[in-house]
């Protein structure tokens, strides 16, 4: 299974993973033979909300998860937050899609560590929202507990809450 994308600016570090000089974030390719998850789940969008939530749940949290169109094919996008391993504090987040074709399937992932000043969205919307409303259940399984909570600063409704001023910058894709 071929799978590329653009490694500008990234270190190889072995056939399948390259590193950010930069942060220390990493990319990655992993393929593997089955099914990555129940074929129902591509049917039933509530399902396959659930499934991920779940399947998420003991490691950390998932933050989001749809159905998007990779060059053609049918992907599983997912957004989920990890802690630090071996740190008493800190998250990663990684950013996968997942692509199934018989016999294999493939994960394209991107992996970021918290690094630097962390927390200015989530100091910004718990002073909006109140502490008190800060934790929420699972939108996708309200009876799920999950190792990491999902809070405020996870619902992606706040993510249209874009500084005016960086909004009116020009954009730089080139």
């Amino acid at each position: 299974m071929v799978i590329s994308f653009n490694t500008s600016g990234l270190q190889q570090q072995d056939a399948m993973t390259w590193t950010d000089p930069r942060s220390g974030d990493v990319a990655a390719v992993k393929v593997e033979q089955g099914k990555p998850f129940p074929g129902e789940w591509l049917q039933d969008q509530g399902a396959l909300r659930r499934g991920f939530a779940g399947m998420y749940a003991e490691s950390g949290c998932l933050i989001e998860v749809d159905l998007v169109n990779l060059g053609g094919v049918t992907a599983v996008r997912q957004l989920v937050k990890l802690p630090i391993p071996n740190q008493p504090d800190g998250q990663v987040f990684m950013a996968s899609f997942t692509l199934a074709k018989t016999p294999d399937y493939a994960q394209l992932m991107y992996i970021a560590r918290e690094q630097g000043m962390t927390g200015a969205r989530e100091a910004a919307l718990m002073a909006h929202v109140g502490f008190d409303n800060w934790v929420m259940p699972h939108p996708f399984d309200p009876s799920l507990q999950t190792r990491l909570p999902f809070h405020r600063g996870d619902d992606p409704a706040y993510d249209a809450a874009v500084d005016p001023a960086f909004a009116a910058l020009p954009d730089n894709w080139n």
